[in-house]
């Protein structure tokens, strides 16, 4: 029964009231209609500044990107071997996106490691018969000097003996005496000829010989010189004469093959350019060989996701031959997504970098804070300049899809303790922001100063106090100095 008596009086209640808004409403009808024909006072509705907290916002919408992008590109030349995913595929950090086909480049690898092999052997060949050669000509330099000096010496003496043996046969017919002296000139001019021959000519050999036959021919005239001679001093002279004559024959063949020798080490030492031709070749075999191992153990790897996110782009397919630096996919994360917007002159004043934001995507709530904004604007299809900007998503998830429209609700600034009034009570015009408030039931005009406002009030920093009666709608058109009659709050 307790009930059913309650409900009866909220119903009377309730008629009460609308009675009485009929009746309030039937009053400012008629109220207005008369005030058109008499042009007296307007009727307006007011309300006293109050002390609040705002928080100033930004509704808009942005497009789902990526923070991170990567663009892949083939890090070596060769054959796909498979492409395992596809654009718009979410892939894991690691994870194989493509393979090459090795077995072209393990033959290539192969041929390298053989011409790195044949180079360093050809290198060492060529330093081994180098240092042969130089030691041969050092040899021939050294012994050369040797044997002249020792050919010099052995003519001296045999001259000084050839002097010894003519006093000693002063007594030796005349005859005997200038045939050995013509066979003497005759030996020592063949000498000098031999030692311009090669030692390994047919010629070399025939004088030589021709050059035994004349000595033997000068010992025996000596011989026969000897038989009239008187002392034993002559046959002993001609003895070293002969001795020393056969040692210069020697000499003279070692110095022709030194001589020889010298001429073959001369050709065939390296010098500084041809060393250097030496030593480039192998280096570059060497490179070669690093590279192209290199470049199988690149290909061996595969190109594997950095991160986790999404194929966003893949322009190749499997068996394509690529070159080094074509172009192959493109991964964005998932992890480190944003939101890019534009903002325009008006907003752009509002933002700053690390304000809160409210994101919607696809239906579902995400937070986020501003984290970049553009120093440059740019003007969209209408012409007004307008600002880019970016939130980046702080806790986002699988059901993120790049490139769909955001919601972003952006909290800019919030002050408290502040004295606000309704946004509707404001006016602005070329000189700026203003109120109307009734002071002795005549309208009065107040510039103000505003400050941040929402979607309800306005922060008034200078023009008003908490006692001004303020005007917030009108029947009729006001403006200062009319007498107005301030109607009832109807709640």
């Amino acid at each position: 029964m307790d009930g059913k008596m309650e409900k009866k009086k909220k119903k009377r209640k309730k008629i009460v009231i609308i009675l009485v808004a009929v009746i309030v409403i039937a009053l400012i009808i008629g109220a207005v209609s008369c005030s058109r024909a008499a042009g007296s006072a307007a009727y307006v509705t007011t309300t006293k500044a109050t002390r609040g907290e705002i928080q100033e916002s930004i509704s808009t919408s942005g497009l789902v990107e990526s923070e991170i992008k990567k663009v892949y590109f083939a890090r070596v030349g060769g054959a796909i071997a498979s492409v395992n995913v596809s654009a718009g595929e979410l892939v894991k950090a690691g994870e194989l996106l493509m393979d090459y086909e090795l077995s072209d480049m393990e033959e290539l690898k192969y041929q390298a490691s053989l011409q790195q092999r044949r180079s360093d052997a050809v290198y060492q060949e060529a330093l081994v018969g180098n240092s042969d050669s130089q030691s041969k000509l050092n040899e021939a330099n050294h012994n050369l000097g040797i044997i002249e000096q020792q050919i010099a010496a052995d003519k001296e003496t045999l001259q000084g003996l050839q002097r010894d043996l003519d006093s000693a046969q002063r007594g030796t017919s005349n005859a005997l005496v200038g045939e050995n002296y013509n066979l003497s000139v005759s030996a020592n001019d063949l000498t000098e000829n031999i030692k311009s021959l090669d030692p390994a000519s047919q010629e070399y050999a025939d004088k030589t010989k021709q050059l035994n036959d004349l000595q033997k021919q000068i010992q025996y005239n000596q011989y026969r010189q000897s038989v009239t001679a008187s002392s034993d001093n002559v046959a002993s002279l001609q003895q070293k004469i002969s001795d020393v004559q056969e040692n210069l024959a020697l000499l003279e063949e070692s110095k022709a093959r030194m001589e020889s020798q010298k001429t073959t080490s001369e050709n065939t030492v390296m010098d500084g350019y041809m060393r250097t031709q030496y030593e480039v070749d192998n280096e570059l075999a060497h490179i070669s060989y690093k590279d192209t191992v290199a470049d199988y153990d690149l290909a061996s790897e595969g190109i594997r996701a950095e991160f986790e996110g999404i194929v966003t782009e893949c322009s190749v397919i499997e068996g394509a031959t690529v070159m080094e630096g074509t172009q192959l996919l493109t991964l964005e994360s998932s992890e480190n997504v944003k939101i890019t917007f534009s903002a325009s002159k008006r907003d752009i004043e509002k933002l700053s970098v690390g304000q809160k934001v409210d994101i919607t995507i696809s239906g579902r709530s995400y937070e986020g804070e501003v984290s970049k904004i553009n120093r440059m604007a740019q003007a969209n299809q209408s012409g007004t300049p307008m600002v880019g900007a970016e939130v980046h998503i702080q806790n986002p998830d699988d059901n993120i899809i790049l490139g769909l429209d955001a919601k972003l609700y952006i909290y800019t600034n919030h002050a408290e303790d502040i004295l606000m009034v309704p946004v509707e009570a404001v006016n602005a015009d070329r000189d700026g922001d203003f109120l109307y408030v009734v002071e002795d039931g005549v309208i009065v005009r107040k510039p103000i100063i505003c400050g941040i406002s929402s979607d309800n009030y306005v922060e008034i920093k200078e023009g008003i106090t908490e006692e001004d009666e303020i005007v917030i709608s009108a029947l009729t058109d006001i403006e200062e100095g009319r007498n107005v009659v301030v109607m009832p709050d109807v709640e």
